[in-house]
């Protein structure tokens, strides 16, 4: 995971235009109120309507270059609206993209009114936000007066976010000005990044201003790597200065590792100098691969030599990696000669798990002939590993082949779902469901099945509806069914609802009715809860269906959900809805759901109501969820929030969470969450969670946290680690034994 956080980083630049709505948590707050329409400035008054670049993950498409060469040819919006109606989602036809480009801001009112009642979901989305982000160009306050008129939040949110994306491209002072008086949550967090991406291209001293204030955590990639990828190329001093003063780790890590592909562009010493002079550490460790990666480029000889020279441990491995890829594309057969004659290790491997990567793009079959005359075991495994996940997307086919060299286990497992889904965003999730069913039964093939099944789902739900009832009962079948059905309710909702229930009674009938529900709810929430109520057993059942429906309602319609709270008499059934309620109110409007809770009467309900709260808001805001935990009452539950707040804090601002730690007074409510603490950074950032694992009271949970700690500092910084475990009260045994293996 590691090694591949730069690829990920810049391919989440490459989606972030797509906005928050495609999020992997897939939860879009909403301000508790309408959202405000901007005031006219003087800087958007003045400006005519012009024509920008469409900005589209699927591509990107030119506007007309001169008027009198296209007035003839432009599109009619009747021809406009008669291309949308065969867009269904997914890749772009290019002419459809060249008449959107074509639209007139005056008439943007017309034709998303159109897509809002033609378009199914996946393409609405995709179709609104090209229109509204050229729109707000131009007229942030009509596109803004659109977007509150959209119903269902989460799609109200992915416009909003629209608009600010093409505002903050105009004018990202008035555009920033608007974002600041949101409400926190995640809308303002992604309104923030659109903001800051856009004044980092003219003004990073700026930028980086407002990335301070913003209260933004470290969970993105976005904004501070784009901020700092541009800084570095400007001014490289500058911007590791400013980088060196951001308390997130995350983000810190993100600015690092952009300054130093850019710097090492340009004078890879320098770079060096800089990434030598850093603690021991992750930053260290990918600020080197991503120095060494850059000068491979231009000076592959000069970077291997320095690379072989560096110790053994994480950075090495990471420079060797990186090295690996850039060899790879010029001469794999060279490359791999230079890796078979450094001496056996992880740098040997990393060196060999990139190369070959390389290779099996070039020479698939020569890469596998390779392949199999290496020894079985865990190196061969690793490398083969490496090369399906450069394989898989391109050729699916043979990276299908490639599968069969590893043994059953977690590598197996992960390498079968990177293919199944290769295949079917390659347009082919038949071919994947056939290759799925020949595999053997097991948890690898079920995950599988989950991966593909959205993707023919949407495709052609009708098709993985038939597929479904060939699957042999099971747990496989049941979780395909669920995704079938959440899927195909996003693109015809009447016909899931119709296909779940004439399914047999059972599992699967449930899953796909309580998948449904969601979608079921934002269009007509009575008849979904009427339908639970009586035709769903008492249970379990019912109450996942319940949990589900109020989760989704009181996203969209919090006081409607309250208010039908006070029609349920049922205890059960009360408690299941009033789950769903509190979590879906969190996801948007923390503090009106801590003011629910607090009306709840004393006891279990309330008790679970506020754990759950405390990890919904704890994602968005974690210091407001903190100051609001500390009002609860001493006991399991003021701990248990305080665990979940401190779990979800430490993932994306270790140093903060720590600061609030350190005030907490010493109880049995702190040791529990400094465990957990210590439990979420151990893997990541041994160095920090060190001198928390030695405060732990317990014997036993304090050297479980000093061995979690050890066994992954050792693999990063064996030097500093070493020097900490001497320090430490583990049995020396202990120590010894973690000694040897690393």
């Amino acid at each position: 995971m590691k090694r591949n956080l730069l690829s990920l980083s810049l391919f989440t630049l490459a989606v972030f235009a797509m906005g928050f709505w495609l999020g992997k948590r897939n939860r879009a707050p909403h301000p508790s109120t309408t959202v405000g329409q901007p005031a006219p400035t003087a800087a958007t008054a003045t400006k005519q309507p012009q024509f920008m670049q469409a900005s589209h993950p699927a591509a990107t498409h030119q506007a007309a270059t001169a008027e009198d060469s296209t007035a003839n040819t432009k599109p009619s919006l009747a021809d406009i609206e008669a291309k949308i109606r065969t867009y269904k989602g997914g890749r772009w036809p290019a002419d459809l993209g060249r008449m959107l480009d074509s639209v007139d801001p005056a008439d943007m009112p017309q034709l998303l009114a159109f897509i809002d009642q033609n378009s199914p979901a996946y393409a609405r989305q995709s179709l609104r936000y090209n229109l509204l982000s050229r729109w707000a160009q131009t007229d942030p306050q009509g596109a803004l007066a659109y977007a509150n008129t959209i119903s269902n939040r989460q799609e109200h949110d992915a416009a909003v976010s629209a608009i600010i994306s093409g505002w903050a491209q105009k004018d990202a002072t008035a555009a920033s000005a608007w974002v600041q008086q949101l409400p926190p949550g995640q809308l303002r967090n992604q309104a923030f990044n659109s903001v800051i991406s856009a004044m980092a291209a003219t003004n990073p001293e700026a930028a980086f201003a407002l990335l301070q204030s913003s209260g933004m955590s470290g969970q993105r990639w976005g904004s501070v790597y784009n901020l700092f990828n541009i800084w570095s190329g400007q001014d490289p001093a500058a911007a590791v200065a400013k980088a060196a003063q951001l308390t997130s780790i995350q983000q810190r890590s993100q600015a690092y590792q952009a300054i130093a592909r850019n710097w090492a562009a340009n004078d890879p010493q320098a770079a060096i100098a800089w990434a030598n002079a850093l603690p021991n550490g992750n930053d260290k460790a990918n600020a080197i691969g991503a120095i060494v990666g850059q000068w491979a480029q231009n000076d592959s000889a000069s970077a291997m030599a320095w690379a072989q020279q560096l110790p053994e441990g994480s950075a090495k491995q990471n420079a060797m990696r990186n090295l690996g890829i850039q060899l790879g594309q010029s001469d794999p057969k060279a490359a791999l000669q230079l890796a078979q004659n450094l001496p056996p290790g992880n740098s040997r491997n990393s060196l060999l798990g990139s190369v070959i990567s390389q290779w099996v793009q070039q020479d698939s079959q020569a890469a596998m002939n390779y392949l199999q005359t290496l020894p079985v075991g865990t190196a061969r495994n690793r490398i083969v590993q490496d090369a399906i996940g450069s394989l898989a997307w391109q050729d699916p086919k043979t990276a299908a082949q490639l599968e069969a060299l590893l043994p059953p286990g977690n590598a197996q497992m992960s390498a079968i779902n990177q293919i199944a889904n290769a295949f079917a965003n390659n347009g082919d999730p038949k071919a994947a469901m056939e290759w799925i069913q020949g595999l053997p039964e097991g948890s690898a093939k079920r995950n599988a099945l989950m991966q593909v099944g959205w993707q023919l789902a949407r495709n052609d739900p009708k098709a993985a509806a038939d597929f479904a009832s060939t699957l042999p009962p099971g747990q496989a079948r049941d979780n395909f069914i669920s995704n079938v059905a959440s899927q195909w309710a996003q693109t015809d909702l009447n016909a899931a609802i119709a296909w779940t229930q004439q399914l047999p009674a059972g599992r699967a009938r449930q899953n796909a009715l309580s998948s449904v529900s969601s979608q079921w709810v934002r269009s007509d929430p009575q008849s979904a809860i009427n339908f639970a109520m009586q035709n769903l057993q008492a249970g379990n059942d019912q109450n996942t269906f319940l949990r589900s429906a109020a989760n989704s309602w009181a996203q969209n319609s919090p006081d409607a959900a309250v208010n039908y709270l006070q029609t349920l008499t049922d205890s059960s059934v009360r408690d299941s809805f009033i789950s769903g309620l509190v979590s879906g109110m969190a996801q948007n409007a923390p503090q009106d759901a801590a003011k629910f809770v607090a009306t709840l009467p004393a006891g279990d309900t309330q008790n679970k109501a506020e754990t759950s709260l405390a990890s919904q808001w704890a994602f968005s805001d974690p210091e407001g969820a903190a100051q609001w935990a500390q009002t609860l009452p001493a006991g399991n539950t003021r701990d248990r929030a305080v665990q979940s707040i401190v779990s979800n804090w430490a993932q994306n601002d270790p140093t903060g969470a720590g600061q609030w730690l350190s005030k907490l007074p010493d109880d049995t409510a702190k040791q529990r969450a400094v465990q957990s603490y210590v439990n979420h950074l151990a893997w990541q950032y041994p160095d920090i969670a060190a001198p928390w694992a030695t405060t732990l009271t317990d014997a036993t949970q304090r050297n479980s946290a000093i061995e979690n700690v050890a066994r992954q500092w050792l693999q990063i910084d064996p030097a500093s680690a070493k020097a900490w475990l001497d320090t430490t009260s583990l049995p020396y045994a202990q120590k010894q034994q973690l000694l040897n293996i690393h």
